[in-house]
């Protein structure tokens, strides 16, 4: 009897391994799927970093991204707007509130960027808003499983690029062996879209929100 007890209870335990694997599996291949469907899809987009916000769109039909950076302060405003292989950039400069700076408030115009430049990080991560959730960024993710119904957890590893997640540096983390497993949480919608990623860096955890999903306007290009 206590043999077959035995072998009941290996067995038992053997399948258990084989349903937490099969889990484990499918919360991959569920965010995995995200992924793909958002680099399909329009739509808005919110991150903070290190105190800095990141707002823009993405709109497939055009193939146009929009991006506003306003650092912590809001001294410092960047505006970036992507058409298809064309991109314009311009930046607004208020120092009034910076320590002893004279006042300032200045908006520069619209600069054309080169199409070398838009090829090389970082602006080749703004397109389509692939720093904050495009294949690259997932593809140094792993043990994702699910925690709650369409809501999953794993690592990242930080190390892989810094232009991914926006982390601007002195967020990341300064153990290398603790940026390359960084806790991150994705929750998706029930039409498969990723509507939030959070990766707690140390400090200063990062936190990525995406809406108006298909029902987003295309930018026009600006008057440089």
């Amino acid at each position: 009897m206590r043999r077959v007890a035995l072998v009941v209870a290996v067995g038992l335990l053997l399948a258990g391994c084989g349903n937490v694997v099969r889990q484990a599996d499918r919360a991959d291949e569920q965010v995995r799927a995200a992924v793909e469907t958002m680099a399909k899809s329009s739509f808005s987009y919110h991150h903070t970093a290190a105190g800095d916000e990141y707002d823009g769109l993405v709109h497939r039909p055009s193939k146009s991204t929009t991006l506003r950076l306003s650092t912590r302060e809001g001294a410092v405003t960047t505006e970036t707007v992507l058409i298809g292989d064309r991109g314009w950039v311009r930046t607004n400069a208020d120092l009034t509130a910076v320590g002893d700076a004279p006042p300032l408030d200045e908006i520069s115009p619209w600069s054309e960027v080169t199409a070398e430049t838009l090829s090389e990080p970082p602006f080749r991560y703004v397109a389509g808003a692939d720093a904050l959730v495009g294949a690259e960024l997932f593809s140094s993710v792993s043990g994702l499983h699910e925690t709650a119904p369409l809501t999953y957890a794993g690592t990242i590893d930080l190390t892989a690029n810094m232009y991914l997640n926006a982390t601007n540096g002195a967020a990341a983390p300064k153990e290398l062996d603790q940026a390359r497993a960084v806790p991150m949480t994705v929750t998706l919608d029930d039409r498969g879209h990723i509507t939030r990623v959070t990766i707690d860096v140390p400090a200063a955890p990062t936190k990525s929100e995406f809406s108006d999903f298909d029902a987003v306007t295309a930018p026009t290009a600006p008057k440089s």
